[in-house]
């Protein structure tokens, strides 16, 4: 027996017992199927089942292919089984599915490594996912992991107690007599402050307390220390997906940070219809998020009949060019790339806007003594135009760095991390071990270690941003 189950008390399985007989009970088997024939499924209906039923008149429906197999089901030519009591058996089911077989009937199936696919499926299996890691294997790690914590408390203890002493210092030094500094200013924002706690360093300390549990929605949670860590040090799928992260960070930031600043300077530079064209560009910003991905993924349609492939065919005309259809979002190579330029697409008009109010602040004179000292346009991008938007693009590059390691929404509603495992990113990966698989303690096991690398790229960046100067712009 699960040893989940055994666990428990007589009671808890007398109703687990009741709820197994409620599933596999054959009246409800016959409402679930009556249901399906009713929905206009029942070509995906056993033929000896809807004859049982009086639905006879259906079965012609089924296509031949399925009819033989539901026949080979019959006579034990398809063995089939399933495994209720094996804990995460339905989470390896979906991934065998999106990770294998989802690739191998894809346009890119034919050259799959199908074999080596399988086997890092197994071993995803026995390392935990579908089964609890080892006691043994445990117990050997768990030394090496405390002096690692321990190393890594102390160097977050040394950061805190470095930040807050700069702060009080930069504090005393900007402290003046003229500056209120009584208690009716700390009741006025007391309200706000505890909203803050309530909706925002609540759950944080919530999920930091549940990173070190065995955390149970029903039954009995228990603290196991940092063997949610340890298990997780040991998942590659983990470390793969933080690569894919970073990769997929890269390519924001090459394309969705970049093209703003590109185009606010491309539009400063337009003689005609400026007002025209800014406003074409902040159109999109205008539209839902959920409405664009799915636009775009509609427009990525793999099939010849597809938008973008109906380009490509044009193309095909020019001569020595020949470009067959793209898979797009089922294609492992270009999946990712094809995730970000939506993003790209909607977003860089209103970015724009706040880079091209940053430049009304270059006095005119700077260019024109550029033009008389005989400077082309890129010397006065180089000496002119990017040191004065250097601040705004460092902020701008700190909150976009955070905002897309945490970013998952186009990826969620194009490929939900397909295919295979091409666009899984930690974001991703978070809310598939919480609400997919329901480990949520894993889940916070993630985003801890995710969150504690933006904090320290963050430091560095406000360490940076204490040295750049700041200017009014022009009125």
């Amino acid at each position: 027996m699960y040893e989940g189950v055994s666990k428990r008390s007589k009671r808890d399985r007398d109703a687990i017992w009741k709820v197994m007989l409620a599933l596999n009970d054959e009246e409800n088997r016959n409402i679930a199927i009556k249901d399906k024939v009713l929905s206009g499924m029942s070509r995906f209906v056993n033929p000896k089942d809807l004859k049982r039923l009086g639905y006879e008149e259906y079965i012609r429906d089924i296509p031949k292919t399925l009819r033989q197999n539901f026949a080979d089901l019959d006579n034990g030519a398809i063995a089939t089984y399933t495994e209720p009591w094996s804990g995460f058996w339905f989470t390896m089911d979906v991934a065998l599915n999106r990770e294998v077989l989802g690739i191998i009937v894809g346009a890119k199936g034919e050259d799959f490594d199908y074999k080596s696919a399988l086997k890092y499926v197994q071993n995803k299996a026995n390392s935990g996912v579908m089964f609890a890691t080892p006691e043994s294997e445990l117990k050997k790690a768990r030394p090496l992991a405390r002096i690692i914590f321990t190393a890594i408390l102390v160097m977050v203890i040394f950061f805190v107690v470095l930040i807050v002493r700069n702060q009080l210092k930069k504090n005393k030094e900007a402290r003046t007599g003229n500056v209120y500094s009584g208690t009716l200013a700390w009741l006025m924002v007391l309200p706000a402050l505890l909203l803050i706690g309530l909706w925002g360093y609540y759950p944080l300390l919530r999920g930091m307390v549940m990173a070190f549990q065995d955390y149970k929605i029903t039954g009995t949670t228990k603290f196991v220390g940092l063997d949610n860590f340890i298990v997780l040090a040991r998942d590659s799928g983990f470390w793969m997906s933080l690569l894919r992260t970073l990769y997929f960070v890269f390519l924001n930031m090459l394309f969705a940070f970049c093209a703003p600043i590109i185009l606010a300077i491309l539009l400063t530079e337009v003689p005609r219809f400026k007002i025209f064209f800014r406003t074409l560009f902040f159109l999109p910003q205008m539209t839902s998020g959920l409405v664009i991905a799915l636009m775009w993924k509609l427009m990525y349609n793999p099939t010849p009949q597809g938008f973008f492939n109906q380009l490509i065919s044009f193309l095909n005309y020019i001569p020595f060019v020949n470009i067959g259809p793209q898979a797009w979002l089922d294609d492992p190579s270009l999946a990712m790339i094809c995730c970000v330029i939506p993003t790209v697409w909607a977003s860089m008009g209103m970015a724009s806007l706040i880079y091209l109010a940053a430049l009304h602040s270059v006095p005119p004179d700077f260019y024109e003594a550029a033009e008389v000292d005989g400077a082309g346009v890129f010397k006065k991008l180089i000496h002119i135009t990017f040191p004065t938007l250097l601040p705004l693009i460092i902020i701008n590059f700190v909150g976009a760095f955070i905002g897309t390691f945490q970013n998952m929404g186009n990826i969620f509603l194009m490929t939900f991390g397909g295919p295979g495992e091409a666009t899984t990113v930690i974001g991703l990966k978070i809310w598939i071990e919480a609400y997919n698989n329901l480990r949520f303690s894993m889940a916070t096991s993630m985003a801890w270690v995710m969150g504690s690398l933006l904090i320290g790229f963050t430091y560095f960046q406000i360490q940076f941003l204490g040295k750049v100067e700041y200017r009014k712009a022009a009125e």
